[in-house]
């Protein structure tokens, strides 16, 4: 249940800085979302398979 409401948190920061212009571009929306997940501590174990 937490990792939902950090996604939950996650989504509407997106939403929220796309509202105020801050992303301009699908492709910068994607970036700052792979970015996100990136740090994200409950993905590490996925994203580590994905740097090998």
């Amino acid at each position: 249940m937490v990792e939902q409401e950090q996604y939950k948190n996650m989504l509407k920061r997106m939403i929220s800085e796309t509202e105020d212009c801050k992303i301009r571009s699908s492709e910068e929306m994607i970036r700052m979302l792979v970015n996100e997940l990136a740090r994200n501590k409950n993905l590490e174990k996925y994203t580590q398979s994905l740097v090998k």
